[in-house]
């Protein structure tokens, strides 16, 4: 049986499915990202005013989106940030 997972998008708080959210890790500096939810229309907001984007692992999702913006700037709204290794 599946599970119905819901999840805020954690710019405009819209609630959706989890299959249909974007997981996305925003690059602060060689070590550190801030991790959020997307719905797709904040995730195309984002990805037009991206400098970089690249395809990753996500830590629940398979495939996350790797975003690094201008000045590092992290969209109002972002979560605490998740450390990944060195």
């Amino acid at each position: 049986m599946a599970r119905d997972i819901s999840v805020n998008c954690e710019i405009c708080g819209t609630t959706l499915p989890l299959e249909r959210a974007k997981e996305v890790l925003f690059e602060r500096d060689q070590n550190s990202y801030h991790v959020m939810d997307l719905c797709p229309t904040c995730l195309d907001d984002v990805l037009q005013r991206s400098e970089s984007v690249n395809d990753t692992n996500g830590m629940r999702q398979q495939a996350a989106a790797l975003v690094r913006m201008p000045g590092n700037e992290i969209p109002a709204g972002a979560s605490s940030g998740a450390q990944k290794g060195s």
